[in-house]
C-alpha cells in the first residue's frame, strides 16, 4: 500500500510536469521566459568567478543550449524539460537568434523523487554543432560531453574530441547519469509560433538567416559577450 501510495503521488508529478511543459509552450510569455531565464542562469553561474565558466571555453564555443530539466521517478523515471540554442557563425562570430528545444525520456533503476535543474550545454567542435542539425539528438551519444572546467581565468586547455561541455546548477558540474537516457528534440510549436512562422525549422533559425534576432534575446546576446574573452579584445 505503501508503495502504491508513492507511485500515485509520483504519477500525479509526472502529469503536472508534463502539462507544465504544454501551457509553457502555449504562449509567447512562457517562450519569453525561457530566453530570459537563460540570462539569469548564465549571470548566476558567473556571480562567483572561481565557479564562473572560463572566459576562454565562452570566447571558444560554437553554440550554446540553455535548459531547464526535470528528473522525477518511483523505480520507473521520467525525464523532461525545455530550453533555447544558438550558435555563433564561424565568419561574423555573430549568435544566431534563439531556436526552441525540448527534453525527454525514460528510465528504469533505483531512484525516487523528483529534481530540477538548470544545465548549460557548451558546444565546442564541428560534431557538437553537426548533432544540431538533426530534429533529434543525445547528449554522450550523437556527440562527446563532459564536466565544464570553472574559474574565469581558467588556463587549461579542453580534449579536441569533447564536443560539449556541461555546467549544471544541481550537481555544480556534468553528472552522467543525469542527462543519460533522454532526447534533446526541436520544439517545432514553440519556433512556429514565437516566430510566428508555421515552416519554419530550428536549423532555419539556428544556420540559415531565416529570422531576426529578437528584441527579447539581446540582453543575453550582451551578456555571452561580456563573460567572454573575445568581448573584451574588440
Amino acid at each position: 500500500m505503501k508503495n502504491l501510495y508513492k507511485k500515485w503521488i509520483l504519477g500525479i508529478l509526472f502529469v503536472s510536469l508534463l502539462a507544465g511543459q504544454t501551457c509553457f509552450a502555449s504562449t509567447m510569455a512562457s517562450l519569453n521566459r525561457r530566453i530570459e531565464r537563460a540570462k539569469t542562469y548564465l549571470e548566476d553561474i558567473n556571480a562567483a568567478p572561481d565557479k564562473a565558466i572560463p572566459e576562454s571555453i565562452l570566447s571558444d564555443c560554437k553554440g550554446i543550449i540553455f535548459m531547464r530539466m526535470y528528473n522525477a521517478g518511483f523505480v520507473f523515471g521520467i525525464k523532461g524539460g525545455y530550453g533555447i540554442v544558438l550558435v555563433k557563425n564561424p565568419k561574423t562570430h555573430k549568435w544566431s537568434p534563439p531556436a526552441f528545444i525540448k527534453y525527454a525520456g525514460g528510465s528504469f533503476g533505483a531512484q525516487i523523487g523528483i529534481q530540477k535543474i538548470d544545465a548549460i550545454f557548451l558546444i565546442m567542435n564541428r560534431r557538437g554543432i553537426d548533432m544540431l542539425m538533426k530534429t533529434k539528438f543525445t547528449v554522450g551519444v550523437d556527440a562527446s560531453a563532459a564536466a565544464g572546467p570553472v574559474g574565469r581565468k581558467f588556463a587549461g586547455s579542453v580534449g579536441p574530441g569533447t564536443a560539449i561541455l556541461v555546467y549544471s546548477r544541481a550537481k555544480g558540474l556534468y553528472a552522467g547519469a543525469t542527462f543519460s537516457g533522454a532526447a534533446f528534440i526541436n520544439d517545432d510549436a514553440a519556433n512556429h509560433k514565437f516566430y510566428n512562422n508555421n515552416n519554419i525549422t530550428t536549423q532555419d533559425i539556428l544556420f540559415k538567416n531565416k529570422v531576426s534576432m529578437p528584441e527579447i534575446a539581446l540582453p543575453l546576446i550582451k551578456d555571452i559577450k561580456k563573460y567572454s574573452e573575445i568581448y573584451k579584445t574588440q
